[in-house]
């Protein structure tokens, strides 16, 4: 399931993006999963939340946007 590594590169993402907005933790996550970009919404949201432990994320809500194409990109953040 190469879900696992997504999440691992969307977490990386999101730790980097906290160090330069300075927030603390992710409230929700909101990813757009394109139909073609080989991803599973369904593997996605159960690979997130085991991934996501003891993180800046964990807890936090993942919402899944299936779009067109090859997409996968994260979509919106809230952060406190």
């Amino acid at each position: 399931m190469h879900e696992v590594s997504l999440c691992e590169s969307i977490l990386r993402i999101i730790e980097k993006q906290a160090e330069k907005e300075n927030f603390e933790k992710v409230l929700s996550l909101t990813l757009s999963v394109g139909h073609q970009s080989g991803a599973s919404a369904e593997s996605l949201l159960f690979a997130f939340p085991l991934v996501a432990k003891n993180t800046l994320a964990e807890n936090a809500k993942l919402i899944i946007k299936e779009t067109p194409g090859r997409d996968l990109k994260v979509s919106s953040m809230e952060v406190v």
